[in-house]
């Protein structure tokens, strides 16, 4: 494991529910897990339109130190920007995991 490559500081995030107990609404809110060093690299971009608008997606790959309870339901979040978690990778030493984020929006 080379460190120096795990430059970037990133918080994970989970997410969370809160019900509005008059209208019962319920609303989604991201709650801190932790904050881990990690190295992320973006490995592909598109462009496409759908339904007549045109998007944009980008693929980020985030390397990190192993942890169990990483899921897809998490996100990381540096500098202002969201990575939703897509799949997470550990390596078979149970030394590093690699998620496949995309960028999203805010």
């Amino acid at each position: 494991m080379v460190i120096g490559k795990l430059r970037h500081p990133m918080d994970i995030q989970k997410p969370s529910y809160t019900q509005d107990p008059e209208t019962g609404e319920v609303t989604e809110t991201w709650a801190f897990v932790a904050r881990e060093w990690a190295g992320a690299e973006g490995i592909s971009g598109k462009e496409f339109v759908a339904a007549g608008a045109e998007q944009s997606s980008t693929t980020v790959r985030v390397t990190l130190r192993y942890r169990p309870d990483l899921t897809t339901s998490m996100r990381f979040r540096h500098d202002g920007k969201s990575y939703n978690i897509k799949a997470v990778l550990p390596d078979n030493a149970k030394r590093l995991v690699v998620c496949m984020c995309e960028l999203g929006l805010e």
